[in-house]
């Protein structure tokens, strides 16, 4: 069997035609409904040109009718290529310079924007959702409606081909296009999908963007096994309580930023009947997994750290959190870690094939065949890793190295601070210092220095302290993973000293 995307989709409805697929809110599909939605729509595509190698720029807030979108492309081959909804139409035409779709494909609230069309002429645009209300551009409702549901012929589709491209989110300048192969994530979703063990169930609450890859990933790993996605229209404390309550999702994973929106929901819920629930980023709060364990007792916890580019990479097991503290654990299963220079690199064969037309970049995250983070880290006694801070965002003070993911992990429940981020701040004498912005509890009610290092005390060497403290409003992070990017943070700091 040829390892293709929408061969889960296939699987699927080989053996649980009727059994619920995906719920938003209160609506509902079932495998064999997404499967012929997605047969006609992707004989809807073939009539606007879109064949195997089209590339197809999507933007649109997410709606239970994408599913079978997405897998018409897939069974096209075409490739995939979803843009955030925030982006302005302004923002949108430089990345369609970038990509050159042969189809841009909106939502309703955008269709007054296909603006967009008028200044790419040679780009068409078609909407998607409006049901016979569109007043420019193809109609991706109307167009469906009238092709048959019957299976596709075979499109040649191989596994080396390119099934989407997803934009990084770059903190400065036009996003870099990822690309990634039908292999790549076919491999990512079945990997991934083994830590559910086996199929059926009741389903994971979907929490990531489906701009991004994890969204997808996530999608695909659930019906790999039969079992349900649960969207929220947005993932917000209370919409993802509500869920919890209606659903019972066994499954549920989401950032530190999510997890903190659900835990202060007003909404009543029942924990009990999460199985597993996980959080990621590059570092993890041991406080913030504490109240995960206390809100969903009966729940398996993790950590897990992975990107665009490489797809999940490492995580903590459950019985390793107390013990291992920040760390983000071992690669997970197919994957290999090396550090090299303090850079953390990963291989495995689910890596991306590279940068969309950007041979300089992607040859600089490539080396003799191994993915380089950009991420600093750290390997303990057995093996397990815990990332340090960015390679460009490292500070040099005094003549020693700081990490800044260690400080702000340090700094972690410090009163008066909600949450931190730490720079290196140019200056002649240390050459930089280490600098702590901080949003406040109470706006006015800064801590002073002396209170960060009583908190720090011996537990971190006193070259790694902060030396200055600077209130901010907010941390700019980034709009998938809510990382803190403390690039922004240093522009914003040195902008306003």
């Amino acid at each position: 069997m040829l390892r293709l995307t929408h061969r889960i989709l296939d699987l699927a409805v080989n053996t649980t035609p009727n059994a619920l697929a995906a719920s938003l809110d209160e609506r509902t599909v079932t495998f064999a409904e997404v499967d012929k939605a997605a047969n006609a729509m992707a004989r809807a595509l073939q009539v606007l040109g879109i064949k195997r190698g089209s590339r197809i720029l999507f933007q649109a807030e997410m709606a239970l009718d994408h599913l079978a979108f997405y897998f018409a492309t897939q069974r096209l081959g075409a490739a995939f290529v979803p843009v955030n909804p925030a982006l302005s139409p302004e923002e949108l035409l430089p990345i369609a310079g970038y990509i050159r779709p042969d189809l841009v494909v909106l939502d309703p609230a955008r269709q007054d924007g296909s603006s967009f069309g008028t200044s790419n002429s040679n780009i068409p645009v078609a909407i998607l959702g409006a049901g016979d209300t569109v007043t420019a551009g193809f109609n991706l409702d109307v167009l469906p409606g009238k092709a048959s549901t019957d299976p596709l012929p075979d499109m040649g589709v191989a596994e080396s081909d390119t099934h989407a491209i997803f934009m990084t989110s770059g903190s400065t300048g036009l996003p870099k296009g990822v690309v990634l192969s039908h292999k790549a994530s076919w491999l990512r979703s079945y990997l991934g999908a083994s830590r559910f063990v086996t199929s059926g169930g009741r389903g994971e609450l979907m929490t990531f963007p489906m701009f991004h890859w994890a969204g997808w990933n996530y999608l695909m790993e659930n019906w790999a096994h039969r079992r349900a996605a649960h969207f929220v229209s947005r993932p917000e404390g209370e919409l993802l309580a509500r869920a919890i309550d209606q659903w019972k999702p066994a499954f549920f994973y989401c950032i530190p930023a999510i997890w903190e929106r659900l835990l202060a929901a007003r909404t009543p819920f029942d924990g009990s009947v999460v199985r597993s629930a996980a959080s990621g980023t590059s570092s993890f709060d041991p406080v913030l997994m504490e109240r995960i364990r206390a809100r969903f007792p009966r729940a398996y916890r993790a950590a897990m750290y992975g990107s665009t580019e490489f797809g999940g990479a490492l995580g903590l097991n459950d019985s390793d959190i107390e013990r291992k503290p920040g760390s983000v654990g071992l690669p997970n299963p197919g994957n290999e870690a090396r550090i090299v220079d303090g850079e953390l690199q990963l291989r495995s064969m689910s890596m991306m094939d590279g940068y969309f037309e950007l041979p300089e970049q992607t040859q600089e995250v490539f080396v003799d065949g191994w993915y380089r983070s950009g991420d600093l880290a750290e390997a303990d006694a057995e093996g397990y890793l815990t990332i340090t801070g960015r390679r460009r965002e490292v500070i040099r003070s005094g003549g020693e190295t700081v990490a800044p993911a260690e400080v702000e992990l340090a700094l972690a429940g410090c009163p008066g601070i909600r949450s931190v981020a730490v720079i290196g701040l140019p200056d002649p004498v240390w050459g930089e210092l280490v600098c702590a912005a901080v949003v406040l509890d109470r706006p006015g009610e800064c801590p002073s220095l002396d209170v960060l290092r009583s908190h720090l005390g011996s537990a971190l060497a006193a070259f790694k302290h902060p030396r200055k403290i600077i209130a901010v409003d907010d941390l700019p992070k980034t709009p998938a993973t809510g990382q803190i990017m403390r690039s922004r943070v240093k522009e914003m700091v040195l902008q306003r000293n």
